[in-house]
């Protein structure tokens, strides 16, 4: 089901059986953006042994979607309590692959079950609840229950200050299996926005917009140089970023957003001549940049889902020649850019969003290993999505391949 991403595919297969009545009635619900329904119907299930492990999988989803992420972690931390691990099977596995996860909200983690098919990859996740614990001792991650089999490691926690140390513990517990790892995690907690721009500053052709991390009360005492972007220190999606003009304004937002420490970067105009904003998203395999969507729109404050490209077929006429011929729609200025970006950050995996400037350069917002790839777009609204998608899947499955047939040619 597309609007319910791990519980779906994951716990519900994991017991190699239908979903009860009851789990598939939430599903129908959830599929349908139910999420009250949802809510009730997960509220009995929890009540049959049998369900309740799956259940509370979904409550953590349906809570956030009702707004309510506290209660939703909760019962994901309920789920885990005795058993850290979930299993999506696939019959006939090409790959096994063991994802360490951090329990949190839908962006702490790539869901890797988005991208990569059931059909012939099977994925393991841990959960890494406790990383103080696996600093310590790493196999007491598992916590008891015997390890899956798995060909290989793949570190799917996005960046964020608040997973700094269990980034540390998946790094330690990947160093002491014995099987190839994909992606670092002090590589990806190097890709907080201040460190992606000290690490793309110097790339030619590239423009990083310096992101500083400002404390509230630095911030509503400082003299910035105005118009600056503001949003809080573990914002995604757009949540509380705003565009500041004065002091003024500065102080009407602090008024209205309670967070103690803010990125602060300069606003960089990057329209086309034709007055609309460009946001391109790129994800990298093995250093290769490879196109995923683009977003149009008539305001700065740009995301996918506000940019309404199901509204315009011109809008998606040129998403459609981006993501099928990206070097043709980019400048060359930027596509070398994004080679050079690619090489900097130096992760097998992870997501780039830029703009480009009216003279060719690229300009790059946020590197992010947690972007969510999928094709559950409606392929009668965007007929192209799914092969792009696919090119993105089929990369990836090949960088796995190459990193497990690698050990198996030459084993430790």
């Amino acid at each position: 089901m597309n609007t319910v991403v791990y519980s779906t595919l994951g716990p519900v297969m994991a017991q190699d059986q239908p979903p009860s009545p009851l789990l598939r009635q939430a599903q129908e619900h959830a599929a349908s953006q139910d999420w009250v329904a949802a809510y009730h119907v997960l509220q009995q299930a929890i009540e049959v042994p049998a369900d309740q492990r799956c259940a509370r999988f979904m409550l953590w989803e349906v809570c956030q979607s009702l707004g309510y992420p506290a209660v939703g972690l909760a019962n994901l931390h309920a789920a885990l309590q005795d058993n850290p691990i979930t299993t999506r099977y696939s019959a006939a596995p090409c790959r096994r692959v063991l994802v360490l996860a951090v329990p949190g909200d839908f962006q702490a983690n790539l869901p890797l079950a988005a991208l990569l098919g059931a059909n012939d990859t099977e994925l393991h996740t841990l959960w890494l609840s406790d990383p103080e614990s696996v600093l310590a001792d790493p196999l007491s991650a598992f916590r008891g229950s015997p390890p899956p089999p798995f060909d290989c490691v793949f570190i799917a926690i996005a960046e964020d200050t608040r997973h700094h140390l269990a980034l540390k513990a998946a790094d330690c517990l990947a160093g002491f299996l014995a099987v190839p790892v994909i992606n670092n995690g002090a590589r990806i907690s190097a890709v907080s926005r201040a460190g992606a721009c000290e690490l793309l500053r110097t790339l030619p052709d590239t423009i990083v917009p310096s992101q500083r991390l400002i404390e509230r009360s630095a911030l509503s005492t400082g003299d910035l140089s105005f118009p600056v972007i503001v949003r809080p220190s573990t914002s995604h999606a757009g949540k509380n970023l705003a565009r500041i003009e004065t002091a003024e304004e500065l102080r009407v937002y602090l008024k209205q957003v309670a967070d103690e420490v803010f990125y602060v970067a300069p606003f960089v105009d990057y329209r086309s001549a034709d007055g609309f904003w460009r946001k391109y998203r790129v994800i990298f395999v093995d250093g290769q940049p490879m196109p995923y969507h683009l977003a149009i729109h008539n305001d700065w404050a740009i995301w996918y889902y506000n940019a309404r490209m199901d509204l315009d077929s011109w809008k998606r006429n040129e998403e459609a020649r981006f993501v099928e011929a990206m070097a043709s729609v980019l400048p060359a200025r930027a596509m070398k850019a994004l080679h050079a970006v690619g090489e900097a950050i130096g992760l097998h995996y992870f997501g780039a969003d830029c703009g480009v400037m009216p003279d060719g350069r690229l300009v790059v917002f946020e590197i992010e290993t947690g972007m969510i790839v999928h094709d559950w777009d409606p392929p009668e609204i965007y007929p192209y999505k799914r092969e792009c998608a696919r090119s993105i899947r089929g990369a990836t499955e090949a960088m796995f391949d190459r990193s497990i047939a690698a050990r198996t040619a030459h084993p430790t």
